[in-house]
């Protein structure tokens, strides 16, 4: 399989599960963290659409196990939403050169929700205005394959406990992840080719899951919300890591 040794799928499917329990307690990071890992050994033009695979079924599981705590209402803005960005996304992807400056802004969301000011205003928008959040990880999904830390600052809300944070982000995610198969079969990429390695990867994310769903039940609501900073502050740097390593 695509001339790997299988030390490398024993590693890779360990990390498949481990990250997937990050995600599960975190809220976010371990599907860039799984990312970052799969670059080192699968080439970028199948990378991409089999980590959406994997992340697609390990959101799956998480909000089913989760489902009574989705916020429905959240939900369907964002699919509103999702698909017109996804369309757009396809349209500029064969001529869009770098991903920098959507990198960028993301990082710098990111950082606006973890340090910001009390005087500044929060991230907490009205429900409706996920229909915005929704086109924006359709039209991002594509082009840096994990949105996780696009949406996440707008999951960091007062009104919601790491219950309802966890379950409704996996929800949408779930979507997100969704709408990128057409995106790449109008591409050209044959998921039945790479069959055996999916299914294999999302069967240790579906195992990572149900350990870290176990897991979150244990966790305190406010070091709940420490997990979820620190995590969306390692995405952030990592972005910046990403961005500023590729300008050399």
């Amino acid at each position: 399989m695509l001339g790997l040794e299988l030390w490398v799928w024993i590693l890779l499917g360990v990390s498949a599960a481990l990250t997937s329990i990050i995600s599960a307690v975190a809220g976010m990071a371990g599907g860039i963290v799984l990312l970052s890992i799969m670059t080192l050994f699968l080439p970028f033009p199948i990378l991409i659409p089999i980590h959406g695979v994997i992340q697609l079924i390990s959101n799956s599981t998480r909000a089913w196990f989760l489902r009574s705590d989705i916020n429905w209402k959240i939900f369907k803005w964002f699919c509103l939403g999702l698909p017109l960005g996804s369309f757009l996304s396809i349209l500029i992807i064969k001529t869009l050169e770098s991903n920098t400056i959507p990198l960028l802004l993301i990082a710098a969301l990111i950082f606006y929700a973890v340090f910001k000011p009390k005087k500044l205003p929060s991230l907490m928008i009205p429900l409706p205005a996920f229909i915005f959040i929704g086109f924006g990880v359709g039209l991002l999904g594509p082009l840096i394959g994990a949105t996780g830390p696009f949406m996440a600052p707008f999951f960091l809300r007062d009104d919601f406990n790491k219950e309802q944070i966890i379950a409704t982000k996996s929800s949408v995610q779930v979507m997100g992840h969704l709408v990128k198969l057409p995106a790449f079969l109008y591409l050209g990429f044959n998921y039945l080719e790479y069959s055996s390695p999916i299914i294999g990867l999302t069967i240790c994310a579906v195992i990572g899951t149900k350990l870290g769903i176990m897991l979150l039940n244990n966790v305190d609501e406010k070091l709940f919300k420490i997990i979820f900073k620190t995590a969306l502050l390692a995405a952030g740097c990592r972005i910046l890591y990403k961005v500023f390593s590729s300008m050399n």
